[in-house]
């Protein structure tokens, strides 16, 4: 590992060109601690420390917000001030508790850093408290809140530029604490037994249950005989999609899914346009993992991971009527089939693997050690 900082990008840099991240000489501080709250290899070349919860805090399982807070403790006190602090925005509330006890004058400060955080999902709807029905919780005071917490965090990480944006915008953030960095195909990731060599079938593929417009691809594929398979396991997405004779409704999970992508034709992945988050990033790095064209109808991230017609194509969210003729035109062409699929992927072995998306994510962090950028 080599301990020579003295070249590496600052942080303003990286905001502009995350590849930086990617240099051979880049140096990572030997003096500095990185804990976090969820796991990462041991073979990965920074090292970090897992920060299980503790006896206590699983005492509360049966207790979401004791749990979490009970666990933002342990992970907040595990720190001192060489420790830079990894969280995994994914992980319940966690990542609520960590950046509220950093705002608090009374503490010392701690380096943080967020990353997959989905900020929509935890805020939810309003709702009355189960324990004090006379109150009800507002989006607002939730938007507040959640406000006050990221101003904790020294960087967060967003999936495309346009999430960077939307968040900054918002909430109402300082753009230095914002980072764009793509995200990874979970199926490079597989061992070579896992891997999937399968004979093309004649079908398009389409799954996933987060933020997805099937009814934009029904109506897309509405009077053609074009075999598609939609994979969805949340049954309120799954009774919303219509029933065609030419499209196929399932619930397959991993290894399945995989199986899937890697035997149609091409994949397509329509989004709805709405919120701070896109969707769809791993579903469009797995599909062009495994050589397939990827058509996304999508308006928040699909442009910083699709190189337009020599990947596949981004369509508007919700535009039906591209997405067929987009459809009709790769169905139609089989030698642009696989010419397109090969570029794909070319392109996510060069830029979306899982061990350079954690060199990355993990380089970034460490620049966190002297913060070398604007103020945060």
């Amino acid at each position: 590992m080599n301990n020579d900082t003295s070249n590496n990008p600052t942080l303003t840099q990286i905001q502009e060109n995350y590849h930086l991240l990617e240099l051979p000489d880049f140096g990572v501080p030997s003096d500095i601690r990185l804990i976090s709250n969820t796991q990462f290899s041991n073979k990965n070349e920074i090292k970090v420390q897992y920060i299980p919860p503790n006896f206590l805090a699983r005492l509360f399982r049966w207790n979401l917000f004791l749990f979490c807070f009970l666990h933002a403790l342990q992970i907040f006190f595990s720190a001192d001030f060489k420790t830079i602090i990894l969280i995994d925005g994914s992980d319940k509330i966690v990542w609520l508790f960590i950046g509220w006890l950093n705002r608090l004058f009374f503490f010392r400060k701690r380096t943080l850093f967020l990353w997959d955080i989905f900020v929509e999902y935890h805020l939810g709807k309003e709702k009355r408290l189960k324990f004090f029905p006379f109150l009800k919780t507002k989006t607002k005071w939730k938007e507040a809140a959640a406000r006050n917490a990221l101003l904790g965090y020294d960087a967060i990480v967003q999936w495309s530029k346009k999430q960077v944006a939307a968040h900054v915008s918002y909430y109402r953030l300082p753009k230095e604490k914002f980072f764009f960095l793509p995200f990874k195909s979970n199926h490079s990731n597989l061992s070579k037994s896992q891997r999937y060599d399968i004979p093309i079938g004649s079908f398009i593929f389409s799954g996933g249950n987060g933020k997805r417009d099937y009814q934009c691809l029904v109506d897309a594929v509405r009077g053609t005989d074009i075999p598609v398979i939609i994979s969805v396991t949340d049954p309120q997405v799954r009774k919303q999609i219509e029933f065609l004779p030419n499209v196929i409704v399932l619930s397959a999970v991993e290894p399945a899914f995989a199986q899937l992508q890697a035997a149609c034709r091409f994949v397509v992945i329509p989004m709805i346009n709405s919120g701070l988050k896109g969707g769809g990033e791993a579903n469009v790095c797995n599909a062009m993992w495994h050589g397939k064209p990827v058509i996304a109808c999508c308006n928040m991230a699909a442009e910083d991971y699709i190189i337009e017609n020599e990947t596949g194509f981004v369509v508007p969210a919700g535009d039906s009527k591209l997405l067929r003729r987009r459809i009709l035109e790769l169905w139609n062409n089989p030698e642009r089939i696989a010419e397109i699929g090969k570029q794909a992927r070319a392109h996510a072995e060069k830029n979306f693997t899982h061990d350079l998306f954690i060199l990355r994510l993990l380089r970034l962090a460490t620049l966190l050690a002297n913060k070398k950028t604007l103020t945060i």
